[in-house]
């Protein structure tokens, strides 16, 4: 064998051992990633993130698990909403004036700002709800434009946690859901549990709270409807703020009114049950997407996935001060039982 061919040879082994869109990279350039929260900077940890929704720190452990380390083969550039919605748009678009190989946000305004900012960075979400995915990836299968990523919830699920509200609270007959009306993804969810809502004999009346100080408007309007139990929406400004949940969850104890969700927050602070995905699982899932992308994989060439496995948690504690008698069948398929 020539020397030429013993050089070929080599070239050959050592590219098919380089990671996929290594060669793309531009020398002496990491590869960047911008990253969207709608969230506070300290909500950088995924361990301090238990029941308490998506966050960037699970999504920094995915991709520290994947090989990346900050300045060593990865740039990272952050932007922080701190809690405050408006602020999103302008920081997606600075995010997007630094020219990263790839965006990560979460939650509908993350999503929405970030793909409002730019149609050709590539953009991954993770989770945000079905319908935000929907209408901006066009096509689970095969993305159309320049977002992908995983939702937050699956086709079912929230009928699930209304079904396991009627077990547990047989009597009940008029449920309060609380809807944020500025989430695309609330509209028409009414609609959405209506179907199982009928089979279960339940009324629903749809109770809109946009944040903290909706609240007492929104308390009023539940005893106005009778309603006999409240079904909290996976909402950022809703489930997903603590203030906004714990306040939900104090009154309507204090009024011996059962709280459900499909959000994994709510049983653990005082809720009487939960159904939620597995939000840090989602966060890393996320991680893997801008894996590929940073290899050379485009969002078309990445499927938008649904959650496969849910978290069923149930707070024996309000159960017994709501007068309310688990069944043991519902006790054994439990992943997590507050005492």
């Amino acid at each position: 064998m020539t020397m030429r061919r013993h050089f070929l040879l080599l070239i050959g082994v050592v590219t098919a051992w380089i990671p996929m869109g290594a060669w793309t990279q531009q020398p002496g350039r990491l590869p960047k990633v911008g990253i969207l929260s709608p969230g506070k900077q300290v909500d950088t940890d995924c361990a301090s993130r238990a029941n308490q929704g998506p966050g960037p720190g699970c999504f920094l452990e995915g991709l520290r698990a994947l090989g990346y380390g900050d300045g060593r083969n990865v740039a990272l550039e952050y932007r922080f909403a701190e809690g405050v919605a408006e602020r999103l748009p302008a920081l997606a678009a600075e995010l997007a004036s630094l020219q990263p190989d790839v965006i990560y946000t979460f939650t509908t305004g993350g999503a929405d700002a970030a793909a409002k900012a730019t149609s050709s960075i590539p953009i991954v979400v993770g989770p945000a709800g079905e319908s935000t995915l929907e209408r901006l990836a066009g096509n689970f299968a095969r993305p159309v434009g320049n977002v992908t990523g995983v939702t937050l919830n699956s086709f079912g699920q929230d009928q699930k946690c209304l079904e396991l509200l009627k077990v547990l609270a047989p009597r009940t007959s008029r449920v309060a859901v609380m809807v944020n009306p500025d989430n695309p993804n609330n509209r028409g969810y009414l609609i959405v549990l209506s179907p199982a809502a009928n089979q279960l004999g339940i009324a629903l009346t749809g109770i809109e709270a946009r944040n903290e100080s909706d609240l007492p408007q929104a308390f009023a309007s539940i005893l106005a409807s009778g309603a006999d139990a409240v079904l909290i929406v996976d909402d950022a400004a809703l489930a997903g703020t603590p203030e906004v949940r714990k306040q939900i969850i104090k009154w309507a104890l204090g009024r011996r009114l059962p709280v459900a969700s499909p959000s994994s927050r709510i049983a653990p602070e005082g809720g009487l049950v939960s159904l939620g995905a597995d939000n840090a699982a989602l966060a890393r899932r996320a991680a893997f997407y801008v894996h590929r992308i940073l290899g050379g994989a485009k969002p078309a060439d990445l499927p938008v996935e649904r959650p496969t496995i849910f978290k069923l948690s149930l707070n024996r504690k309000t159960a017994a001060a709501l007068g309310i008698t688990i069944p043991p069948s519902l006790l054994l398929r439990a992943d997590e039982v507050i005492q």
